[in-house]
């Protein structure tokens, strides 16, 4: 049996705005979920139907809520791409029920040069952006391990992680040389082993100044050092990732994983493209697992060490240099 929308009440809730105390009338919805069905709540807006918030996995069991007084309707999702989570940095905090900043001095095995610091100097949500800054700012940590530039590392690991899926993020990206802003993705569990045995999804690498260009890339095979990977670049047509903002998407299903800037398909890895030393019978694999979605910026490090760029040479007024982000958007493929 279809799901219905079933509007309860309507009665009075009281909201706060400063000076007064004010009232508005609100309804109690309520429908009979579908296991494993995506459901999506609208409401009429003028002439169109609006998505609130994002769609609800049914489970069975009954759903309810309380909304502004309004005409509801309940769509539910098939052959399309539902959204099933976001974070639109509305407000002036990070939402920590999405993310965690990380802590960590030591450049991720990549002679990178920054520290990952959790101070809100180097990430914070301003103007409905969230804000990544790089300082040329020195941290020892307490076991004496010091690097001379600051930043920060966000993470969606236990807040949110999915098995395939549409991943869109809008960006913009700084062009200092030697900085490296990065949104890729990592494995929740690691069932195959450490990195890179089950997996590594980069979806935006942007290599300091060279902003004409963005990167993609898959990291698989089996545990460092016998690990391999496969990369791709994109020249952007028009504004650079540095001018503007630009969509970064991926689409990873058991199958392939393609990515895309500003609507447009750029490039498509097939899973006989990539392998697994630990399930050589399993084509999927390790794509075929959780992982979540990490943020940051870093300085220097491998991913120059064919490129004549270093942090250092740059001016002291070029710093901060920042990553914006105006939304990270995750979708998944209803049947």
């Amino acid at each position: 049996m279809p799901a219905r929308l079933i509007l309860l009440t309507l009665f009075p809730a009281i909201l706060w705005s400063e000076p007064s105390l004010k009232t508005s009338p609100a309804v109690q919805l309520s429908f009979e979920t579908e296991p494993g069905v995506l459901h999506q709540l609208q409401r009429k807006t003028g002439d169109r139907w609006i998505n609130v918030a994002t769609a609800i996995l049914g489970n069975g069991e009954p759903w309810m809520s309380l909304q502004p007084a309004g005409d509801y309707r309940l769509h539910t999702h098939k052959g399309e791409w539902a959204l099933v989570w976001a974070d639109e940095f509305e407000g002036n905090t990070i939402d920590f029920a999405k993310w965690s900043r990380e802590e960590n001095n030591y450049g991720g095995g990549n002679f990178e040069r920054q520290a990952y610091r959790t101070g809100p100097r180097y990430s914070f949500v301003k103007d409905g952006k969230l804000n990544i800054a790089v300082y040329r700012e020195a941290h020892t940590t307490t076991d004496g391990k010091t690097q001379p530039y600051s930043s920060a590392r966000l993470r969606t690991l236990n807040r949110g992680d999915w098995k395939f899926g549409r991943f869109e993020i809008r960006a913009k990206m700084p062009n200092g040389e030697g900085i490296w802003p990065a949104i890729w993705m990592m494995p929740t569990n690691s069932p195959y082993g450490t990195w890179a045995a089950s997996g590594e999804i980069d979806i935006v690498e942007s290599r300091g100044s060279k902003v004409r260009e963005t990167l993609g890339a898959l990291h698989f095979g089996g545990k460092w050092p016998n690990n391999v990977h496969l990369d791709h670049t994109y020249r952007f047509p028009g504004k650079d990732a540095s001018e503007d903002f630009h969509v970064y998407a991926l689409e990873w299903n058991g199958s392939e994983i393609s990515w895309f800037v500003d609507g447009v398909k750029w490039k498509t890895r097939k899973n006989s493209e990539w392998h697994s030393t630990a399930a050589p019978g399993n084509p999927s694999a390790p794509y075929d697992h959780p992982f979540h979605l990490i943020l940051n910026v870093a300085v220097d490090g491998r991913f120059f060490e064919k490129e004549d760029q270093k942090a250092d040479r740059l001016p002291a007024g070029a710093f901060p240099q920042v990553m914006q982000v105006d939304y990270v958007r995750v979708y998944k493929w209803a049947e």
